[in-house]
């Protein structure tokens, strides 16, 4: 990592760290401002993050797609980029930013932590395939994770009405679009399973291997389909929804920073 990443990347961390705190504290103790502050600050940790990625491509010349730090890099600043869209289009879902900021703050520790050195392209990682293989995964972690936000302000908003909580949306207007955030990730990880088993033939002449990453892939996926089943066929709604939303979330947790890109199985494989 050269140094000028890594001082943007600090400044976008402390930029997350407040936004939290500030988040939290309008939440908490009812301060009607906070939450504004909370979100220029998010902006402004984007800002920096956005600067990180630039001096990271620059400096090893290729896209941050290679393992477990260039994957969060580029991952949080995804989300944050669709956390922001979802604000401008709907913002009274820009309180998410209690759930946002925290997840984007550890995940991106969590990459500082397994190492950011500077590397070359492997061989492997060079296909088009890539490209849309990795946008596409976190297109859908940030919409599961939105939909996890929706499903904890859900709970919140229909626990009380005053202070801060009161200013959320309407319960009916949080499950609305909690389904539409599922929906749209569940398509979007469909698409990341498909462009990754074009990779994986083009790699190693099968499409599909049952490797812990693409097999956990595959559980993650269903999760969210029996979701949208439960909430489609069988009608499933207010605090169950919320419930789903809140609790299918674990296993993409446990899918890309926990048994597949934490034991760096599925990376040293491409490698090869």
């Amino acid at each position: 990592m050269t140094r000028y990443e890594e001082i943007l990347l600090w400044l976008s961390m402390a930029g997350y760290a407040l936004a939290f705190a500030a988040f939290l504290n309008g939440m908490v103790f009812k301060r009607e401002r906070f939450p504004v502050y909370g979100f220029r600050l998010i902006i402004g940790g984007f800002a920096c993050q956005t600067l990180a990625v630039i001096a990271r491509w620059y400096a090893t010349g290729h896209a941050p797609v290679m393992h477990t730090y260039e994957n969060s890099l580029i991952g949080i600043w995804f989300l944050v980029l669709i956390y922001q869209g979802l604000s401008r289009w709907f913002p009274p879902s820009r309180m998410f930013g209690v759930v946002v900021a925290p997840f984007s703050l550890l995940i991106l520790g969590n990459g500082l932590l397994v190492g950011a050195e500077l590397q070359p392209l492997e061989p492997a990682f060079r296909s088009n395939w890539l490209f849309i293989h990795v946008l596409f995964a976190w297109f859908s972690f940030g919409s599961y994770l939105l939909a996890f936000a929706d499903g904890i302000m859900y709970l919140l908003k229909e626990r009380g009405s005053s202070g801060t909580v009161a200013r959320l949306p309407d319960l009916k207007l949080l499950e609305e679009l909690s389904l539409r955030l599922i929906l749209f990730g569940f398509f979007c990880q469909a698409v990341m399973i498909g462009s990754g088993a074009i990779w994986a033939h083009g790699l190693w002449g099968r499409y599909w291997g049952w490797d812990p990453v693409e097999t956990w892939s595959l559980i993650s996926w269903l999760v969210y389909g029996l979701n949208l089943h439960l909430r489609i066929t069988l009608g499933w709604k207010g605090k169950k929804a919320a419930w789903l939303a809140v609790g299918s979330l674990f296993g993409i947790i446990f899918l890309f920073f926990g048994f597949g890109h934490g034991s760096s199985i599925h990376t040293e494989m491409f490698a090869q």
